[in-house]
């Protein structure tokens, strides 16, 4: 089983705070670690500034986030340019929102994803994408997402990270419809820990993630951070998702480590 971890940068800078936390799940010996760029695509200077703090203290790869929204051709060959002077190799390529939440392309940027992916891959680097179990916000239906990844592909990506998903039937007709279409990538399952039920209720409404009943039936008169249950919730997820094929996993920290450590130390 591959693991990787994604962390961000923290609002109050304290990039040895998130250090801390890659430092206590070392021992899940991550493929990588990844580092977010921002939601609206504006934090070069944290996400570096987090990317050097890693790189001086660990020897694991570091993989960069890097979104296209907001940003010129210009803006992001400076940025790669950047992201290479620090021994950045892959790119976790991604489109990004405006910052009403509705994708704007610049007019002297990328209007697709793919744009993006292929200008990345010329640059040299290996580059990572999304994958989506559930439609995305703005799409019109799986074979949608599926026409968006398969340009992605053909643009030159080599791996593609999933959004989170509780629904491993999603994860699964999300497997099957790649070998339908003949999608050849490798595909990465997201995996969201419970930290707080409320919260991540509200993260799924956001990005298009539905929480199914019988998660919300498990929460019913229990505390909004049951550990216990948090744990048994995710362990069930990745048994279930490697039943059906999946073997790397890619872990959204939140910059937060105990629940992580609990939920593999249980798998194991």
């Amino acid at each position: 089983m591959s693991i990787s971890l994604e962390f961000f940068p923290p609002k109050d800078l304290d990039f040895l705070k998130v250090v801390a936390c890659l430092n206590d799940l070392t021992k899940l010996n991550p493929k990588f670690v990844s580092i977010t760029w921002g939601a609206l695509g504006n934090s070069e200077e944290k996400s570096i500034g987090l990317i050097q703090a890693i790189k001086n203290a660990s020897d694991i790869e570091v993989v960069s986030h890097l979104t296209l929204v907001n940003k010129s051709r210009n803006q992001i060959n400076e940025i790669a340019k950047n992201l290479t002077n620090e021994g950045i190799k892959r790119i976790v390529a991604i489109r990004g929102d405006s910052p009403d939440g509705k994708f704007k392309s610049h007019p002297e940027g990328f209007s697709a994803t793919s744009e993006f992916v292929a200008f990345l891959k010329a640059k040299g680097f290996e580059v990572i994408v999304s994958a989506y179990p559930e439609p995305h916000p703005m799409s019109k239906g799986l074979e949608f997402d599926l026409d968006i990844l398969e340009g992605k592909v053909a643009a030159g990506a080599s791996k593609a990270i999933t959004q989170f998903c509780f629904d491993t039937r999603q994860f699964e007709i999300l497997k099957n419809s790649l070998a339908r279409r003949n999608i050849n990538i490798e595909l990465i399952a997201g995996i969201m820990p419970i930290y707080n039920f409320d919260n991540v209720c509200n993260m799924a409404a956001r990005c298009g993630a539905q929480i199914p009943l019988s998660i919300i039936k498990k929460f019913e008169g229990k505390s909004n951070d049951d550990e216990n249950l948090s744990v048994q919730i995710a362990v069930d997820q990745i048994t279930e998702l490697k039943n059906i094929g999946y073997d790397s996993f890619h872990v959204y920290t939140l910059n937060k480590s105990n629940l992580i450590n609990k939920i593999f130390n249980s798998l194991s």
